[in-house]
């Protein structure tokens, strides 16, 4: 630990601090006898004695009483007038004791100007009010300032930890219904199922190498999607029709990686109903200046295999809310709607 740190940690103490302005306040006080008569010294250093000893119990009564119990709560008009009540009780006492001190200077001055006296010993009283004052609520505010810093730091580290657990659990989740995909068109040997693999490689290469960053490019996320939608299209051809339409440009946009893929994948997995002659998926995407709109159309899929899978496929949605809370505070609108035969999920983010 080096001097300065050693010294502030010293200031740091309370009573050191206060013993520190009293101090120089004293020495101050004192260079005025190097120039004063021999005779008038043991008197004016009793006067300045019963004064500094007054004054100084004023100071912290401002400082323990006043201060706490009627500036703290806001009640200024109040302190103000306790201050102002309070030295004139101050004043008033110290006029008196000064003037009935025999053979000293104070009493021809109060005789001659008393006005001015009074405005002297407001003006020497207010000098001590103010910067003990001024000296406490800075005290206060750096106190305050530090507090929120480490508030703060705690509360991001807290926020880096919850969205690495909550990023991670999408990878797994999403390789969960991927891997669950390949494996039963797997058991009809169907010759689709090299190209998925292949498809799979290219979204894990992406997982592992993109999304440990806390933010990807826009055009890295839509390419992102663009593969997953190939993978899934080549599962449902069949039984569905699969819409992307992307409007705007990307004026190179930084997003959280796999924010919109839950959403996507939630549209598939409920969305295809084995019921249908055929269903269709609406995905679009608006991107402007400031702000990236999503909104997904899926039909419902009211079998009973798949009121069967809405918890699994529900981990997905909560952790988006999770997600867009913790990344997008008050700077995004997330709503999901569902009429009798159409689910809609709409999520507009608000990056400026």
């Amino acid at each position: 630990m080096n001097l300065s740190d050693k010294l502030y940690r010293l200031f740091s103490v309370r009573w050191i601090q206060h013993l520190s302005f009293w101090l120089v306040f004293l020495l101050l006080l004192s260079t005025r006898y190097f120039y004063m008569e021999e005779y008038r010294i043991e008197l004016e250093l009793i006067i300045d004695l019963v004064q500094f000893s007054i004054i100084a119990s004023f100071v912290y009564f401002n400082l323990l009483v006043l201060i706490p119990r009627i500036w703290n709560k806001g009640e200024y008009k109040k302190y103000l007038l306790a201050i102002f009540s309070s030295e004139l009780v101050i004043i008033s006492i110290l006029i008196t004791i000064f003037y009935m001190i025999p053979n000293h200077e104070f009493k021809p001055k109060m005789l001659k100007s008393p006005i001015m006296v009074v405005i002297v010993s407001f003006f020497k009283t207010n000098i001590f009010i103010f910067s003990t004052s001024l000296f406490h609520f800075a005290k206060e505010w750096m106190k305050l300032k530090d507090e929120n810093l480490k508030f703060t730091e705690k509360a991001q580290e807290q926020l880096e930890a919850e969205i690495s657990i909550l990023k991670a659990q999408v990878n797994p989740h999403f390789l969960f219904n991927t891997l669950n995909n390949i494996y039963s068109m797997s058991l009809y040997d169907s010759y689709k199922t090299p190209e998925m693999i292949l498809k799979l490689s290219q979204l894990i290469s992406y997982m592992l190498y993109e999304c440990k960053d806390e933010e990807v490019s826009l055009e890295k996320e839509i390419q992102f999607i663009k593969n997953y939608i190939d993978l899934e299209a080549v599962r449902v051809e069949d039984i569905a029709k699969i819409n992307l339409n992307i409007k705007g440009e990307d004026p190179g946009h930084k997003v959280p990686p796999l924010l919109f893929i839950p959403l996507i994948e939630n549209a598939f997995k409920h969305g295809i109903s084995t019921e249908q002659a055929s269903s269709e998926i609406n995905i679009n995407l608006a991107i402007s200046e400031s702000t990236i709109d999503l909104e997904i159309n899926n039909p419902i899929d009211s079998s009973e295999e798949d009121e069967k899978n809405k918890e699994i496929g529900g981990l997905g949605i909560v952790n988006v809310k999770k997600r867009l809370a913790l990344l997008f505070p008050e700077h995004h609108i997330f709503d999901i709607s569902q009429s009798k035969a159409l689910y809609t999920t709409k999520l507009s983010l608000i990056l400026s």
